[in-house]
């Protein structure tokens, strides 16, 4: 039998925070870090993560991805997304660029084993209600140990109940975590 592996698996990695934080409570786990911002390229150069420049979806090809232009916290693939959280600038005053997309299932499935050791931290500014219903599907919930996730149902118009029921599902193979890297 392989020896277990243990894996962090950052969506939406954004400064590289999130890989600094994990690594200090639990040094050891090989990070794969997907953040499609260009902004933020060069501040993985030193992180110890494998760098993924491109965004979580749910089929392998390219898209379009809005850039927050003030600190890029809000960019998103999701277009109709809010990506400025205080409403100060609309989406289409903000840059789009095409960037590569992989889908999220199909990573995991071709990286982890089952026996294998998966965090799986997914912060991807609405992306996550499409993402997560096809995992659900498709059974690579059931790779994931642990599930950290930030949801943005209100800025991307999932309603309430459509985000209860997807927290339900979910919560039935795992427990949901929240993160924040800077905390």
């Amino acid at each position: 039998m392989a020896s277990r592996r243990h894996f962090f698996i950052d969506c939406g990695g954004h400064d590289g925070c999130s890989v600094v934080k994990f690594l200090d409570q639990r040094p050891g786990y090989k990070c794969i870090s997907f953040e499609p911002n260009p902004a933020f390229t060069s501040l993985y150069t030193w992180l110890p993560t494998t760098l993924m420049r491109k965004a979580v979806s749910t089929y392998d090809g390219t898209v379009s991805f809005t850039v927050d232009p003030q600190d890029g916290d809000g960019s998103s693939i999701v277009a109709d997304k809010s990506v400025v959280w205080d409403g100060s600038m609309s989406n289409a005053d903000c840059p789009t660029v095409t960037v590569e997309c992989i889908d999220l299932s199909a990573f995991i499935a071709r990286t982890v084993r089952p026996e294998d050791y998966l965090c799986l931290k997914v912060d991807v500014e609405g992306a996550e209600y499409e993402i997560f219903p096809k995992m659900l599907r498709d059974g690579t919930i059931s790779l994931v140990d642990e599930l950290y996730a930030e949801f943005h149902w209100h800025k991307c118009g999932v309603s309430q109940e459509q985000h209860d029921e997807l927290v339900r599902q979910i919560e039935q193979h795992l427990p949901l975590r929240d993160w924040d890297a800077r905390t």
